[in-house]
């Protein structure tokens, strides 16, 4: 099964990142209880003001699917437009390849080894 990950900014010119954020922890929280959730972390970039960050694994496309058609996902679309989302670009990605950055020797490596 591939795995598929998710991966972009989200923009909220003049707004505040973090207030947006904590007013959808309700929404974000139970998403990890979806099936296939692996990873779903939405953060406020440190230095670009008014920049949230999305990063999402899920273990297939169906369960990406099945996320995309559900209930939370559609109420935190609404939520974010509701709050002022100025600009966005998250993309897809296909997971053929998985493996840590470090090597047995602890030595960060860019090659897949």
């Amino acid at each position: 099964m591939e795995r598929v990950t998710l991966f972009g900014w989200l923009d909220f010119e003049g707004k505040d990142v973090t207030s947006i954020l904590r007013g959808a922890t309700h929404l974000i929280a139970p998403t990890y209880e979806e099936p296939g959730c692996i990873h779903y972390v939405w953060t406020a970039d440190p230095v670009q003001e008014g920049r949230m960050w999305v990063f999402e694994e899920w273990e297939s496309v169906q369960a990406l699917t099945d996320h995309l058609a559900g209930p939370l996902y559609r109420q935190m679309a609404d939520y974010l437009f509701a709050s002022g989302m100025t600009g966005a670009e998250v993309d897809k990605y296909r997971v053929v390849q998985k493996q840590g950055v470090y090597d047995g020797e602890g030595a960060p490596r860019a090659d897949f080894f």
